[in-house]
């Protein structure tokens, strides 16, 4: 998040800018300061200085093991991990479990020189921690991913709010459709397993932006259901509507270019081949060059996408909400359902052009390597615009809206103001992110050395051990067959219940949020930081 990918240079090599700091860092008293300057290399300079409380204890070196075996290297990594992942007890991470399980796999690939099977052993060890920032990195996946999943059956499947799972899609020419599988089709079993039972068993590692809650990750699991190596069969329990009894089809994976994955991309509003865009920076490139987009809808209603917090996202949105002002529009919605993040402090800028009264946004920590423990280094506040807008203002979001672009969604939540809309909560991935140990085969590593914190210590965002966490929507658009099927048809079905909770705030005259919070987001436990302690006593003001 903010301090997650936007800081990982600074984390490496810090400076000190000079500016005001004492123990706690820096202080943000109206986060869209640095943002209205339009100064981005002040900024920096501010970010770096947030880290004067640790920076001299801060190597600015990443660990390289790349020359290490592969054996070595994992075991060195998960110890490196240990002591730094800033959610061990939050998320009851077991690190010796971990290092047990994995270890074999990865002596296996070695000793075979398989480049997959390590890069898979590596994916499958990240993604036993639901954490959407705990992540491999590497330039190429040795062939593994196709290996896996390259196979598709021809159709796609979605869970209803019903608990029925269903056809979502079906190919043209695909041996599903010959078998006469039609959308709507219950699919009731799957290689002779219920089919609720054979979800559960599917392995998510090819997200390509990883699930950190159980909705999340449910949903992914859905998705892969019907991949497969190419040329694995499969025998499914079809029951069509009017069938006194299921029938069985037998199908085999075939090479569809990921095609099933890209029709089930319905819950982000589009259809769009996620899997094979590889990392979260390809799938940004695959929907938009910029950083915010925006337009008006039919009924004079302004839509803005932020794709990311990136300084430069901040004048373009200003620009998009005035002239919103400037129209006296009935209302806004803000797109973040494919945004991957970057600063915190622009997310609470954003906000602060629609909330009311101030929000504490959150103190950020970060590992100090000196002490071995975690250190409070900034406190950052959301402060009303005195020429904000006050209409109606709804949120879409999804399970890829993760880090920081959780923010936004977060001060919604914590405010009243607006709506979050969604069939699905955010990633629920909100800490510090850092680069990890570097490994062989130039494989890298991320993984968060720092946590959020709301007014009183606790964790916030950020899922826990029961994978609950994210902002839940205010607005949850149902699934069922008929939306499923607007959805399909191309539809953005999100957007149009953003539109009419909107338009039904303009016939109610109920713009102006609530001062009562209509939601909290995710908070987490105190946490045992000496650093908080003093935070009271050492708010600097700017």
């Amino acid at each position: 998040m903010a301090a997650g990918l936007a800081m990982l240079f600074l984390l490496v090599h810090p400076a000190c800018a000079g500016l005001y700091t004492d123990s706690c860092g820096m202080v943000w008293t109206d986060t869209c300061v640095p943002f209205e300057r339009n100064n981005e290399t002040a900024y920096n300079e501010e970010l770096a200085a947030s880290f004067s409380p640790i920076a001299a204890n801060l190597t600015g070196e990443i660990p390289d093991f790349g020359d290490l075996s592969w054996s070595e290297a994992f075991r060195e990594t998960c110890a490196y991990m240990e002591e730094r992942y800033a959610f061990t007890e939050w998320r009851a991470v077991d690190w010796d479990s971990l290092d047990a399980r994995y270890a074999p796999e990865i002596a296996d690939a070695e000793k075979n020189q398989d480049a997959a099977a390590y890069y898979r052993a590596l994916r499958e060890f990240a993604y036993a921690i639901p954490d959407g920032h705990v992540i491999i990195l590497s330039p190429d996946d040795f062939g593994a991913k196709y290996a896996d999943i390259g196979g598709g059956y021809g159709l796609a499947v979605a869970r209803l709010d019903s608990g029925e799972v269903i056809v979502t899609y079906v190919a043209g020419g695909s041996d599903a459709e010959k078998a006469g599988v039609r959308f709507g089709d219950e699919v009731v079993s799957w290689n002779g397993r219920p089919t609720r039972e054979a979800i559960n068993a599917t392995s998510i590692i090819w997200t390509p932006v990883k699930p950190s809650t159980k909705e999340g990750i449910l949903l992914q699991k859905q998705r892969f259901l019907t991949r497969a190596p190419v040329g694995t069969e499969a025998t499914v329990g079809i029951a069509s509507p009017g069938d006194s009894v299921p029938r069985t089809v037998n199908l085999t994976a075939a090479d569809d270019g990921y095609d099933t994955l890209a029709r089930t991309s319905i819950f982000l509003g589009r259809r769009v081949n996620d899997v094979g865009a590889g990392t979260s920076a390809n799938l940004k490139a695959v929907i938009s060059n910029d950083t915010v987009t925006s337009r008006t809808l039919p009924g004079g209603i302004t839509y803005i996408a932020v794709y990311e917090e990136a300084y430069d996202a901040y004048q373009p949105f200003r620009a998009a909400v005035r002239d919103a002002i400037a129209r006296d529009a009935p209302g806004i919605v803000v797109d973040l359902r494919f945004n991957r993040g970057g600063d915190d402090n622009l997310a609470s800028a954003f906000a602060g052009w629609f909330v009311n009264r101030p929000v504490f946004y959150e103190y950020g920590t970060s590992y100090d390597p000196g002490t071995g423990e975690p250190a409070a280094l900034w406190e950052s506040w959301t402060q009303p615009r005195p020429d904000r807008y006050t209409g109606s203002v709804a949120l879409l979001v999804s399970p890829y809206t993760i880090s920081s672009g959780e923010g936004l969604p977060k001060v919604f939540a914590e405010s009243g103001t607006g709506a979050i809309v969604s069939w699905y909560g955010t990633n629920g991935a909100f800490g510090m992110e850092s680069i990890g140990p570097i490994l062989p085969l130039g494989i890298m590593t991320a993984f968060p050395t720092g946590a959020s914190l709301d007014e009183n210590g606790r964790i916030q965002v950020d899922s826990n051990a029961s994978m609950t966490g994210g902002v839940a929507p205010t607005v949850r658009v149902p699934l069922d067959k008929e939306i499923l099927a607007r959805a399909m048809a191309g539809e953005d079905v999100q957007l149009a219940y953003a539109v009419d909770w909107i338009e039904a705030q303009a016939e109610n005259g109920t713009a102006e949020p609530s001062d009562v919070p209509t939601q909290k987001a995710a908070p987490g436990w105190i946490v045992p930081l000496v650093a908080v302690a003093g935070l009271a006593i050492c708010r600097g003001r700017r």
